[in-house]
Parts: structure tokens; C-alpha cells; sequence
């Protein structure tokens, strides 16, 4: 697949899961393509998939499932407090940057 951003070959389509909204009128789509470039490392959304999530909010009630979720919230540790451990340390250093 070709790349929108930089037009190189190698773009894939990757499917995650996109929250809109906030509070009690959040709602979670999952299985969202995204398009990923690995050598621009731009991450995209695609016209066709953007109107489809605009149509899914649209007609959230007919559409969604009501379910309870657990959620988390990421917080940095605060200066001076447990540092992660020395091997998990490497393995975001390894980690590519994009």
C-alpha cells in the first residue's frame, strides 16, 4: 500500500480502538483501520474511515452495545519515586523511535 503522506510503498493498515466523547457519553470503536507508514512514521485515517466512525457516532444508540468497562488512567510517577526496572528499562531504550 502506498503512503498518502510521504507516497513510499510499505504503508499498512493497522486496526485499534478509538474513544469519543467523554464521561457518560464516551464511546469506544474498536477494530478502527489505520493506515501506518514505517518509513515516515506517519499514522493516518483515511477519508472513507473517518466518515464511517461520523455515521457510527451518528447512530450510536441502533449501533453500540451498552457495557461496563474498567478504565485506568496513565499517570507518570512523580520525581523521586520507583523508577521501572533495569530490564524493562533496555527494552524501551531499545524500543524504535518514530
Amino acid at each position: 500500500m502506498r503512503c498518502d503522506v510521504c507516497g513510499k510503498e510499505g504503508a499498512r493498515i493497522r486496526r485499534v480502538t478509538r474513544a469519543y466523547g467523554r464521561g457518560r457519553q464516551e464511546l469506544l470503536i474498536r477494530n478502527v483501520p489505520v493506515v501506518t507508514c514505517p518509513r515516515c512514521g506517519e499514522s493516518y485515517l483515511t477519508a472513507e474511515t473517518l466518515y464511517e466512525i461520523e455515521r457510527i457516532k451518528l447512530h450510536r444508540h441502533n449501533l453500540a452495545e451498552r457495557r461496563q468497562v474498567e478504565v485506568a488512567e496513565f499517570v507518570r510517577a512523580p520525581a523521586g519515586e520507583a523508577r521501572p526496572t533495569r530490564a524493562l528499562q533496555r527494552s524501551v531504550r531499545s524500543a524504535p523511535r518514530r
